[in-house]
């Protein structure tokens, strides 16, 4: 990976994690653009980057208009494209977007991306894995707060595990709220916060793992829990947080721990033993 004056595009979606990228890429040396669709950007996130480009959603085409604009060679890709905003009745995809859509055997997200970035290499695009420039923010082994899990949520730690990675594997989601060693809410098209909070509609103290998908590619959908996936516990009175070390993202940690505190939620990274 080079670094001082490179450009480096941000293929961003919505929330946070964009915009945490583009500040460490700039202080690596970058020349950082933000490309990502009109009206999804996290609010601020010009001020981190050297230029930032929008372009309408679901039209492929003129993603790579803008990409050739800018003369990027080099990106990676971050936040959330949220597969719900296919399904807008205001979102008109353009002939590229059909045509690519309709090679796919499925529009599962993996299949949806892989086929993205695939494309983008045969453009001429290097697609780098966002994990190369914040290895030192994937979750650590062990606890990472002051509330310790107790057996019985132990017990559901290590189911969630397994199913969660059964869904995942099943290119569903990769999040679950269990309790009791029952499945409580499974992530799909919604997302790991609302995932968590149709836990909480169900009963309060839900166990929440979540985990990289096997075989899944670090260029996209990596594992991230921030501040709002604690809020979301909260809003569920949610117990436990469990995320996979090594694998899973924590931004904002100081405040998501701090917040986890205060909340008497219980944080750990785990293993596959």
């Amino acid at each position: 990976m080079k670094s001082p004056d490179q450009k480096l595009g941000i293929l961003a979606g919505a929330g946070k994690f964009p915009l945490y990228l583009a500040a460490v890429a700039r202080d690596k040396g970058f020349q950082v653009v933000v490309i990502g669709p009109a009206g999804k950007l996290e609010p601020g996130i010009e001020k981190f980057a050297d230029k930032v480009r929008t372009y309408r959603f679901a039209r492929f085409a003129d993603f790579l208009k803008v990409i050739d604009e800018e003369k990027v060679k080099l990106a990676v890709m971050a936040g959330k494209l949220d597969k719900r905003w296919l399904y807008q009745p205001e979102v008109e995809l353009d002939e590229l977007t059909i045509r690519l859509l309709k090679q796919l055997p499925d529009q599962k997200d993996d299949t949806i991306m892989l086929k993205v970035i695939k494309t983008l290499e045969e453009h001429g695009v290097e697609i780098l894995e966002s994990v190369e420039l914040i290895r030192d923010w994937l979750a650590p082994q062990g606890s990472f707060s002051q509330k310790q899990p107790d057996e019985s949520q132990k017990r559901d730690i290590d189911f969630g595990f397994k199913v969660a990675k059964e869904i995942g594997r099943l290119d569903i989601g990769q999040t679950v709220a269990v309790l009791n060693r029952a499945v409580l809410a499974v992530e799909a098209i919604d997302g790991t916060d609302l995932t968590i909070i149709r836990a909480g509609q169900i009963s309060p103290g839900a166990v929440v793992v979540k985990i990289l998908k096997p075989g899944q590619s670090l260029k996209f959908d990596v594992p991230v829990v921030g501040r709002s996936t604690i809020q979301s516990m909260i809003q569920a009175h949610a117990a436990v947080l469990a995320v996979e070390a090594g694998h899973c993202l924590v931004v904002e940690k100081e405040e998501m721990v701090a917040l986890a505190n205060q909340h008497a939620i219980a944080l750990l990274g785990i293993k596959n033993e």
